[in-house]
């Protein structure tokens, strides 16, 4: 607001007619578009193979511009190599939830990620983001064969230690006989 306006209010309350101010208010003021003419890899419906983050989406926070420039970047150079965009889902992270909400239910103030929009939250875990994000990077090319060899070969052995673990859970001893050789 003018300082004039700011002046003028602060006189308008009650005692404090002859108030002065040491220092009057600002605001940064911004544009932002409609986030719902977005669609999940952060591209504009209406303008082939232009990308936006950030501010511009109705967002406000270092960290929403963040991740919002890393999947919108991911995905102009996606679009640059003829490869599949990289979307991710309200399952694969937080960054998902936000760019669903925001392109499905718009932004009518400056959105903030809070873990509590997100419904699968307790899904949502640091042991657990290995498994949920690299196959997203590998399929962006983000991956090198090198690590996903690692990875793949952690899957592998976690799957197998699930399913053994399944088997002994029924009391039957299965898994713990046939480790003492005694199965």
């Amino acid at each position: 607001m003018p300082v004039d306006v700011q002046t003028a209010m602060v006189a308008s309350i009650p005692g404090l007619e002859n108030a002065e101010m040491i220092r009057p208010g600002y605001a940064i003021e911004y544009d932002a578009i409609d986030p719902r003419e977005l669609n999940h890899s952060l591209e504009v419906k209406s303008i082939e193979g232009l990308y936006l983050a950030g501010q511009i989406n109705g967002t406000s926070g270092y960290e929403e511009a963040a991740c919002q420039g890393l999947v919108a970047g991911i995905n102009a150079a996606c679009r640059l190599g003829k490869v599949a965009p990289m979307v991710v889902g309200r399952t694969e992270g937080y960054t998902g939830i936000l760019i669903d909400d925001l392109i499905n239910k718009g932004a009518d103030e400056p959105y903030r990620m809070f873990t509590s929009r997100a419904e699968f939250r307790l899904h949502l875990r640091i042991d657990n983001a290995d498994e949920r994000l690299t196959p997203l990077g590998r399929k962006a090319g983000l991956v090198d064969d090198k690590r996903w060899a690692v990875f793949s070969t952690q899957a592998s052995a976690e799957e197998i230690a699930d399913r053994l673990a399944w088997l002994d859970a029924g009391g039957s001893g299965i898994v713990s006989r046939i480790g003492t050789g005694r199965g």
